[in-house]
């Protein structure tokens, strides 16, 4: 008695190969998760960009520290009322 395997191959009626329709199903799969991986990638970066340009924005619109621990308005030319 012989143990091999038969494979049982399943035929459409244009006598198509079902592996062929898993091994092109397969293929469209692949491609999905490779362009979801980029799809992320690139939203990412996108977000870290504009964290970063919203952070150099914040930084240059912020005062400057007054010197010698004046506050700015004790810097200015107006004569002070009190």
């Amino acid at each position: 008695m012989s143990n091999t395997i038969s494979h049982d191959t399943r035929r459409g009626a244009d006598v198509s190969d079902f592996d062929s329709y898993r091994t092109s199903a397969t293929a469209l799969r692949r491609q999905a998760i490779r362009d979801g991986k980029t799809l992320r990638t690139i939203r990412a970066g996108l977000l870290t960009a504009a964290g970063v340009l919203g952070l150099v924005f914040l930084l240059a619109t912020a005062p400057a520290p007054a010197s010698r621990g004046l506050s700015s308005m004790a810097q200015t030319e107006a004569p002070q009322v009190w």
